[in-house]
């Protein structure tokens, strides 16, 4: 008996409600500011009002969609965001994991890297150098409030100043746990400011010195941050300066040249501790 290779009408059925999903999710995601109804979200992709209610009762459900009861208005829900976090944690993982390799062999220090996620700063990845005592200051998964940390602050320390009071003001019960005020984060990240990264010596980590350097690209937007940290003998004025700078560089490298196993000519051997 011979077997139909044609696709069933159940695969057929099943392939056009994915793509109907997904016109339905790219319409949302153009009028997310505002919300988009039904009826416009209907008109817009050309789907019947009841087919269209019907996907998008189960994008609600799924947690993709959020309805607005009030507008009427459908926006993207918070499942997106956080399958768009955990892509971004990756590509940006993997477009720096060669940088912090370097650093972490010029300095012989821990490097850290961080991104923002919402009011929290998360560790997407960590390179140990050679030098003996190993930093733990936050490992890799780890979330902290934003403000928390050299890297951390250095994410919204170089912020204008609306965007950086905000986040101030949201996390200002939350840092009690740490023992820090907000004034004290404010200061710190004001004064970082004419220096282009953080340093915060011994004040979340007894003992341990950090140099935090926001990652900018062409754009002027923060995309990541790197911490470099030790115990705070070897963290002197003039090595705190040099780290920073070839920290930058190593990055400026990096968001060049996404992907490239290219390493720098370029050494720092001063910035290294006999």
């Amino acid at each position: 008996m011979a077997v139909s290779s044609s696709p069933s009408s159940s695969n057929i059925e099943g392939s056009q409600s994915i793509v109907r999903a997904l016109k339905l999710i790219r319409s949302v995601a153009k009028h997310n500011d505002r919300g988009i109804t039904l009826s416009k979200l209907s008109s817009e992709t050309g789907l019947h009002v009841a087919t269209t209610h019907r996907i998008l009762s189960v994008l609600v459900s799924e947690g993709i969609l959020a309805s607005n009861p009030k507008s009427k208005c459908y926006h993207l829900g918070m499942e997106v965001y956080l399958l768009a976090d955990t892509a971004r944690q990756f590509f940006i993982r993997d477009q720096f994991s060669s940088g912090l390799e370097q650093i972490a062999k010029e300095t012989e220090d821990t490097v850290f890297l961080l991104i923002r996620s919402g009011n929290d700063v998360l560790c997407i990845d960590r390179m140990e150098g050679k030098f003996p005592i190993r930093m733990m200051t936050i490992d890799v998964g780890v979330r902290k409030p934003l403000g928390i940390g050299a890297g951390s602050l250095s994410l919204i320390a170089f912020l204008p100043d609306e965007q950086f009071e905000k986040v101030m003001a949201v996390n200002a019960d939350r840092y009690a746990q740490f023992k820090i005020t907000v004034e004290r984060i404010k200061s710190m990240g004001i004064s970082s400011r004419r220096l282009g990264y953080v340093v915060s010596e011994n004040l979340f980590h007894e003992g341990v010195t950090s140099i935090g350097v926001p990652i900018i690209n062409s754009q002027g937007e923060i995309v990541a941050a790197i911490t470099v940290s030790t115990i705070s003998q070897r963290m002197p004025a003039k090595r705190r300066e040099g780290i920073a700078r070839f920290v930058k560089k190593v990055a400026a490298t990096c968001l060049s040249e996404p992907g490239s196993e290219k390493t720098l000519s370029t050494k720092m051997k001063s910035i290294r501790s006999s």
